[in-house]
This record gives structure tokens, C-alpha cells and sequence, in this order.
């Protein structure tokens, strides 16, 4: 059987810019794209390619190696590389009765709020399960290496989570990732998918990744 893999390299932490290009990323990036080679050739043999069980996960789940404010930029920019190009859709509205929001993000592809951020979060190492949109700030055992932070968005840097609405079931329920400034990304049903949008007036609470840095942090990144 012969096997045809396609690598897509989205801006995002896949993928390391020229500009900042160092010896040891280029070395550790060819040997995270054979062993994502090695795990699609397996998978291939079980599941058809037209199939997505799971987001790729491009780096093993680590939440405690300290990232750097370009390890951040990059998953910032893999998450809003889909703005536009994602609809939104939730069991909660009855608009996605085949569970698609759970699939690997892809154009033309279909999620809520919740998947959103776990795919997300999950590629980059920082999710190992999913997490509700309810369990965002009122279950820290959901997101180990998150703490709650309150609600000030003076507090927040750019890569952390904002949990809004009362936080009880999914259905009063949302979470954005804060891009810096007054921006989040996030995927909205009154918006029609994954935008970019002005940071919430109502915040339930702030969560924070340890291993992401507070100093020196960009407030705002490069969407264009």
C-alpha cells in the first residue's frame, strides 16, 4: 500500500518564521514533522483519511516548559489563521447533530466556542482533555497548569482564556482566547463562526497558563 502525506504548515507554532529561525527549532521541527508522518502512516491503516478523529497535536502536552512571548505570537496567529474560514455550529442550537465541532480544524470546517479552543490549545501542548465552556473558571482540575485570575483585564496577557456568562451549563456559557489590547478570537454563533472581536465587557474570569510569560508580552498581535 502505498500512503500519500500531505504536511500543510499553518502560521502558528507548526511552523517557524524565517525571521527568528534557529538551529535547534529547525532540528526539533523535522523531528516533530516525522513523527507526525510516522503517526498518520498508522493511522492510514485503520482510518479512512477522509475521517478526523482529533486535532494534530503538533507539540506533546507540556505545561510546564516555559514558552516564549514567539511561542505564544505563534499560536495566536495559528488561531486567528481561521478566522473566516470556520462556521460556527453546537448541539446546543441542534446545528451540528454529527459532533463535526469535534474534528480537526479545516476550511470550510464547522465548531463551537468550547472546540475552538481545545484544538487550539490542544495542538500547542497546553490541553490534554477537553474542557467545557462551563468548566472554564469554576473547575481548574479540567486545565492543570491554568489558574484563575479574577476577572480584570488589566491582569491578562496575550495566549490567556476568558470564561463569560454564568458559567453553569453550556448553554449560558462562552470562552474566548485573549489576543492582547482589546481583541480575543473566538467562535461565535451571533457571529457566524471564529472572528476577531473586542475583548467582553462582562468577564467571569481570567484563567492563566504558568508556563505562558507576563513580561515583555506583546499587547496585540499581527492579524493581517
Amino acid at each position: 500500500m502505498s500512503i500519500i502525506l500531505l504536511i500543510h504548515f499553518f502560521p502558528g507554532r507548526g511552523r517557524v518564521p524565517d525571521d527568528f529561525m534557529r538551529e535547534d527549532q529547525v532540528m526539533k521541527h523535522i523531528t516533530r514533522i516525522a513523527a507526525a508522518a510516522l503517526a498518520a502512516a498508522m493511522l492510514c491503516t485503520a482510518v479512512p483519511m477522509s475521517v478526523r478523529a482529533d486535532t494534530h497535536r503538533e507539540f506533546e502536552y507540556d505545561v510546564e516548559t516555559m514558552w516564549t512571548n514567539d511561542d505564544v505570537k505563534e499560536m495566536l496567529d495559528y488561531a486567528t489563521f481561521w478566522v473566516g474560514k470556520i462556521s460556527y455550529a453546537s448541539s446546543q442550537n441542534n446545528t451540528d447533530p454529527n459532533n463535526h465541532r469535534r474534528e480537526e480544524l479545516h476550511e470550510g470546517g464547522e465548531t463551537d466556542c468550547s472546540w475552538f479552543v481545545y484544538h487550539v490549545l490542544f495542538r500547542y501542548g497546553l490541553l490534554e482533555h477537553f474542557v467545557h465552556s462551563y468548566e472554564w473558571g469554576n473547575a481548574p482540575d479540567t486545565y492543570p497548569g491554568g489558574r484563575n485570575i479574577g476577572n480584570d483585564i488589566s491582569n491578562a496577557v496575550p495566549g490567556d482564556i476568558l470564561a463569560t456568562g454564568t458559567g453553569t451549563k453550556p448553554q449560558n456559557s462562552h470562552v474566548l482566547i485573549y489576543l492582547g489590547g482589546d481583541q480575543v478570537v473566538e467562535c461565535a454563533s451571533g457571529k457566524g463562526g471564529v472572528v476577531i472581536s473586542h475583548v467582553p465587557h462582562h468577564i467571569r474570569e481570567i484563567i492563566h497558563f504558568d508556563c505562558i510569560p507576563t513580561h515583555e508580552v506583546n499587547k496585540g498581535v499581527d492579524t493581517e
